[in-house]
């Protein structure tokens, strides 16, 4: 097979129906979430009545509150079946979305964002453990590929959510709820269409005759005591403090601090999740294990701390210089964005247990919820109220941490039997 063949046959996405249905709900779930994200909280504050510090507050301890759910929701995907456990973080996400309809102090906030943030939780460690069986032997493909059609939501959802803030208007707003709750309905639909994937855990135990009930135990939480994997974990939220640098710092940064025109600030994420959305399959084809995975990790560094400098120094020139500089270290920043992003996601797949993938994937996103949680304070008091040097040392940081998981991977592999380490060295 030519080497453009390989690459159209990737752009199709995948053949096999059940990935085809999983790829469906994300993108469906995640057009949903490109409408939240950009507009969820401006209802808040613009429609229910809260003020920005209680939206914020709400917000930050609902989340802190579903803070560790992901590692018992994971562990359930992978004794009970991912299928079900998907749907019913599904469904818990599309309640609690419905039910911002009715919050009207800061308690309710917090009870239903709570609830948000347990379901979101499930939600993503047992679509884990999911990716990790339906995967296959064309794992990382699939996992680039799903990569690609989540930015290809996000990008939707964000034009839906630029509409409705251009009408600024209660009805408008309401919308935004509804559609976020009928994604998650019409997401967990689809999946309900796949058969009922075999727990992976229950797996393991029949291989173990041997096993006593003490054993099992000792086994049971295997990803809280995986070194390497809490080391990949932690090294790797840093990384993803490039996520942030986005949304909320860089639209602040050029209304406060440059003389770009201020519509830079609202099409800058639409604009880099197409770019994001185009160069997924192609910028990351070179990933086939571990090792081309931590490579592709450690090169974003580079490009990231290129792209915030040319962002910083947007700062003095004219309108048309930083405009210029804006619109270049955002596409750097996208290219960055995608090797970051799919080298994180294949070595959170790679170094785990294959029939622990949702236990290990709700810690992984016990990190990230981590990093998600101190992010907004992280960026805006670097960048924005910094300045210049606080982009580059941000710039630095997040580079270092990708070449630290580049080192993480190396020395993983090293510990693997040599039938296992081979993949990681192709």
């Amino acid at each position: 097979m030519s080497r453009m063949t390989k690459f159209r046959t990737a752009l199709s996405g995948p053949e096999e129906p059940r990935q085809r249905l999983l790829a469906l709900a994300t993108v469906v779930n995640t057009i949903g979430m490109g409408i939240f994200l950009s507009a969820g909280t401006i209802f808040l504050i613009r429609s229910a009545g809260f003020t920005p510090t209680e939206a914020a507050i709400g917000l930050t301890a609902g989340s802190l509150c579903g803070f560790g759910a992901g590692v018992v929701i994971g562990d359930w995907a992978d004794r009970r079946g991912s299928r079900e456990v998907v749907i019913g973080s599904m469904l818990l996400e599309a309640v609690a979305s419905i039910s911002l309809l009715f919050v009207n102090n800061l308690w309710s906030l917090i009870v239903v964002a709570a609830a948000a943030a347990v379901g979101r939780a499930g939600t993503v460690s047992a679509r884990g453990a999911m990716i990790g069986v339906l995967a296959g032997e064309k794992g990382a493909q699939y996992r680039t590929y799903l990569r690609a059609v989540t930015n290809v939501g996000l990008a939707i959802g964000t034009i839906g959510a630029a509409v409705v803030l251009a009408f600024d208007t209660r009805p408008a707003y309401v919308s935004v709820i509804v559609t976020d709750t009928v994604t998650f309905l019409l997401a967990a639909a689809i999946l309900t269409r796949l058969p009922h994937i075999p727990p992976t855990r229950a797996a393991k135990k029949k291989e173990d005759a041997e096993g006593t009930e003490p054993a099992e135990k000792e086994r049971r939480w295997v990803a809280l005591r995986d070194l390497p994997y809490l080391a990949l974990t932690a090294t790797s939220s840093i990384t993803s403090l490039q996520y942030f640098v986005l949304v909320p710092a860089l639209p602040v940064w050029i209304v406060m601090h440059t003389e770009a025109p201020r519509w830079m600030a609202a099409v800058v994420l639409f604009f880099e999740s197409i770019l994001v959305a185009a160069t997924q399959v192609p910028a990351t084809r070179s990933i086939d294990g571990p090792r081309s995975a931590a490579r592709l990790l450690a090169l974003s560094g580079p490009v990231f701390l290129v792209s915030w400098v040319l962002i910083a120094f947007a700062e003095g020139p004219s309108a048309g210089v930083a405009l210029t500089l804006l619109i270049v270290g955002v596409v750097l920043h996208a290219l960055a964005e995608v090797w970051q992003a799919a080298g994180t996601f294949e070595l959170s797949f790679a170094l785990a247990k294959p029939e622990a993938q949702g236990q290990y994937q709700g810690v992984m996103g016990l990190g990230h919820g981590l990093a998600e949680a101190v992010a907004p304070i992280v960026v805006i008091s670097m960048c924005v109220n910094w300045g210049k040097p606080g982009w580059i040392v941000l710039a630095l940081v997040v580079m270092a941490g990708g070449f630290v998981c580049a080192l993480i991977e190396r020395v993983w592999s090293r510990s693997q039997p040599a039938a296992e380490a081979a993949p990681a060295t192709a």
